[in-house]
């Protein structure tokens, strides 16, 4: 049975997922269809010590479509908002990177309600993360967890600190849980595998 897969975000980490599993479908057995979606730009600073896998050729194209152009994946220039997320419905598997915990929540509770598949990537600086929605788990709990903060759902991340954007210091955990949660908890998936924890937490 062919695997539809949508990627939420394009940009720091998941620019890279997108590139990992274009390596993986090269070798696993079953058949993808990937969609990506993100309204996003790239910008000079994406281009930075190739901080995300843009080209300078790519400069001021949406994301999602160059890497859509890129490797021959649909995609989609939008948001994933109340009045997108049905978009999501021939997907079983929602590979998450996205910058803000208003649109997690958002992807969380749909893919609870839809019983789909949810890995959420992260990574900001030094530190990287990747969660496995819990289908024996609710709302609730996800609420508790990562959304009852104000300020935190009220920000907007990046997978690089300003700072070290600024300092021209770029760090690569985005790139490190792009190709861990692809080549590792995403494969265990699509082998039928059990992970081992699916919540998880680094920092180098």
């Amino acid at each position: 049975m062919m695997k539809k897969i949508a990627f939420i975000g394009c940009g720091g980490i998941n620019s890279w997922a997108i590139k990992n599993i274009n390596e993986l479908s090269k070798t696993f057995e079953k058949e993808m269809m990937i969609k990506l979606f993100d309204d996003d730009i790239v910008e000079e600073k994406n281009l930075q010590r190739a901080n995300q896998n843009f080209e300078p050729e790519d400069l001021m194209k949406q994301k999602a479509e160059a890497l859509g152009d890129r490797y021959n994946y649909l995609y989609e220039v939008c948001l994933i908002t109340e009045e997108t997320v049905h978009k999501l419905e021939p997907y079983d598997y929602i590979i998450l990177g996205v910058d803000n915990n208003k649109t997690r929540k958002l992807v969380y509770n749909y893919c609870l309600n839809k019983n789909k598949y949810l890995l959420d990537l992260r990574a900001q600086g030094t530190q990287m993360a990747y969660y496995v929605l819990d289908h024996k788990k609710d709302i609730k709990y996800y609420n508790e967890k990562f959304f009852s903060n104000e300020n935190v759902m009220d920000r907007k991340g990046s997978c690089q600190l300003a700072s070290d954007i600024a300092d021209d210091h770029i760090e690569n955990a985005n790139k490190i849980i792009a190709f861990f949660g692809i080549n590792g908890i995403f494969l265990k998936e699509l082998r039928g595998d059990k992970l081992s924890v699916n919540e998880w937490q680094f920092v180098y």
